[in-house]
């Protein structure tokens, strides 16, 4: 095989690319010595080993959990018997192609060749024509029009919004629809490069100008003359790098360190953050002249949680592309994957959507896409840390009628019941407001009625007795309950 080949290994709700250079053997798993790590509990300290030569192959190192092979092009593979119809037997070698994917214990891995393009299955689908775009949601429209009719000038454009919901993806469109898009557009992450190299990067440097400075170099903005520079995690630039960018803004030229000289520069600004500026400049962490310079046209993108009719076509978009690209057959979306999807917050945004249709494909070995194959919401959400040290039922909703303090349910010093007593109970502030008040009883009847009111919700029956989920974790196993589940809608 004379092709560049590559193992993208899928682990956490995120892939890393590995390249695979010919005439090489590497070994895989989760210890310190291999040449691919794997940072999983179901993978082997060395799990398996590819041999990269004419032909790329695979050999399973007699690992715990074994290696699963699921060809691209069905046939027979050599299985091991007893233990499924896709495992290796160990210490002997199968031959790997294109899009073939390898189970390493429970982490999915794809092995992508860059090769001319082929006939993809008869099953698999192209994506949408001539666009990366899915805008279904009336706010995405409205920004992204605003953003085409800001490209046609130089005004300074600032995006903002949280991790992964699509800034460079706007940035890149904002270049394309004006007149500098023949030029060259260069994204700079403000947060990859230290404050030591940043100033020198942008700017550039003379022979000499510091330690290690053994020739001239033109800086990334000089380099990039009537194009478009996107400063991406801008929220993350150094404080004595913001007043040179400032100025940059203003008089269009830039000094190279140690050069005594000015160059006019013409390019066009277009930042990206994720942090609330606002709050970064009241905590004089980024200057607010800076601020007014770079969002001229200011956009914020929200959330993907906020989108939820771009939610299917994007996620589509995404199985069908790498799908396509991976030689692989397009799984269909069932309707209980869709509506898990809907449910879903996607905290990782689009980025998220896209890695996890990335990933199901392997984790439905073929047939539909349903609610396992894709990202859970937790059972209980961990709203306390585990490691809390406040282990008092002192509920901030439970108080004698007209009282103004607090009853506790149980001391710190004692588990007893508190005495009984026939003063009402009411809810100062009910979390739910048709459930009525709780009774003052037992402190074991007390949790039972707590945990019937919310379903089942640890987190919300913890909140609802004034303690932590610890706390109330603690007391189950005290009273030898059992940990109940959260009833999910019929």
């Amino acid at each position: 095989m004379t092709t560049t080949a590559e193992l993208v290994v899928y682990v956490k709700q995120s892939s890393v690319s590995h390249p695979l250079p010919r005439g090489s053997s590497l070994r895989v798993g989760r210890g310190s010595r291999v040449h691919i790590r794997v940072d999983d509990p179901s993978v082997s300290r060395e799990h398996l080993v590819i041999h990269v030569g004419q032909n790329i192959e695979v050999e399973d190192l007699g690992s715990s959990n074994g290696t699963q092979l699921f060809p691209a092009s069905q046939g027979d593979v050599g299985v091991s018997e007893g233990k499924g119809d896709r495992y290796l037997k160990p210490q002997r070698r199968y031959l790997l192609g294109p899009g073939d994917v390898l189970r390493i214990g429970s982490v999915p891995a794809l092995l992508q060749v860059e090769a001319p393009a082929v006939a993809p299955n008869r099953s698999t689908r192209p994506p949408p024509e001539d666009t990366r775009l899915v805008l279904r949601d009336p706010e995405m429209r409205r920004l992204y029009d605003l953003a085409h009719r800001a490209a046609k000038s130089d005004i300074a454009v600032l995006i903002m919004g949280e991790t992964g919901v699509g800034k460079e993806l706007l940035a890149e469109s904002i270049h394309t629809n004006s007149h500098r898009a023949g030029k060259k557009f260069l994204q700079l992450n403000c947060a990859a490069i230290s404050e030591g190299l940043l100033e020198s990067e942008l700017f550039g440097h003379e022979r000499g100008a510091f330690t290690g400075a053994l020739a001239q170099r033109i800086g990334l903005l000089e380099s990039t003359q009537g194009g478009t520079v996107f400063l991406d995690e801008i929220g993350e630039m150094p404080l004595s790098t913001q007043a040179k960018l400032l100025r940059v803004l203003e008089e269009r030229r830039i000094r190279r360190l140690g050069s005594s000289t000015s160059i006019t520069v013409d390019v066009r600004f277009v930042a990206a953050t994720n942090r609330d500026i606002e709050k970064e400049i009241a905590a004089g962490r980024f200057r607010g002249d800076l601020y007014y310079r770079l969002s001229g046209i200011p956009l914020h993108i929200p959330p993907l949680r906020e989108r939820p009719t771009e939610i299917e076509p994007l996620a589509r978009h995404f199985l069908s592309a790498f799908c396509t690209r991976s030689r692989l057959p397009v799984p269909e979306l069932s309707p209980a994957a869709l509506q898990a999807m809907l449910a879903y917050p996607w905290p990782g945004n689009v980025r998220e959507l896209k890695n996890a249709m990335e990933r199901a494909p392997f984790l439905s070995g073929g047939g539909p896409l349903l609610p396992e194959h894709l990202p859970q919401v937790p059972e209980d959400e961990e709203l306390f840390s585990d490691n809390e040290t406040t282990d008092v039922f002192n509920s901030p909703f439970l108080a004698p009628s007209g009282a103004d303090t607090q009853v506790p349910i149980v001391g710190q010093a004692s588990f007893s019941a508190p005495p009984r007593s026939e003063t009402a109970y009411t809810m100062r502030e009910p979390p739910f407001a048709t459930a009525p008040p709780l009774a003052r009883v037992s402190e074991r009847e007390r949790i039972l009625e707590a945990l019937e009111r919310c379903g089942g919700n640890q987190t919300r029956a913890a909140r609802l007795l004034g303690v932590s989920r610890r706390t109330l974790i603690n007391r189950l196993e005290e009273y030898d309950l059992p940990r109940p589940r959260k009833r999910r809608p019929s």
